[in-house]
């Protein structure tokens, strides 16, 4: 209690485990130093498409879903294909070139392709984009603090079931105990567990849009 009153808890998620367990000087200086992440086209490209995802998950942009599942592209939509335009210019550094623009085409229709509204499993009673958790957890004599984002979260049987869906734009699929022992996954279903209590059941997939 002392120690917990004296430091501060560090807030947690995913990727800081991640990045402390494969390297303790990039953590420091990351998240301590502050020092300027260099960034990738691989992750501006992953940026868009969640925007998109996040954008279309509303209901009033179903029209756009419907245009580009139809079509193949999202080039069928032109306010999509200019919203996308212009996510794709502003990244840093920008991914607005032909091939990067047709890479994000085929992960958003592949994104879009599998169950985006979650209706396969009958129609969801509530369906979230880019659901946010920043939670205090106390746990027996552990005390931590976790946060992160779930790219879609869908409630079905008044709460007591949950699908966290995850996009991914990486190359590398999960393999060995990236599948048995996901950090991310342990993560979600912890966040699910604390937002919804009644929440029996939670399924994690991860997408892998390439």
């Amino acid at each position: 209690k002392i120690f917990k009153n004296i430091m501060p808890h560090v807030r947690l998620s995913a990727s800081r485990i991640s990045t402390v367990k494969k390297c303790s000087w990039v953590y420091w200086s990351k998240y301590v130093n502050k020092v300027p992440d260099s960034s990738n086209t691989g992750a501006s490209r992953g940026s868009v498409c969640h925007n998109i995802f996040e954008y279309l998950g509303k209901d009033r942009h179903k029209k756009h879903f419907d245009s580009v599942i139809e079509s193949g592209s999202t080039k069928s939509s032109k306010a999509l294909s200019k919203l996308i335009k212009i996510q794709s210019s502003s990244q840093d550094p920008p991914v607005d070139g032909e091939e990067d623009l047709d890479l994000i085409d085929k992960f958003i229709v592949n994104g879009l392709s599998y169950d985006f509204y979650g209706l396969d499993r009958g129609k969801p009673d509530e369906a979230i984009s880019e659901k946010v958790f920043d939670l205090e957890v106390e746990d027996d004599n552990n005390s931590y603090h976790i946060y992160g984002f779930i790219d879609k979260l869908f409630l079905y049987d008044k709460g007591k079931k949950a699908i966290v869906r995850d996009f991914k734009t990486s190359k590398k699929v999960y393999v060995g105990s990236e599948i048995t022992d996901n950090l991310q996954n342990l993560m979600y279903c912890l966040a699910v567990k604390k937002l919804y209590p009644d929440c029996e059941e939670v399924r994690t997939e991860f997408l892998f849009l390439k």
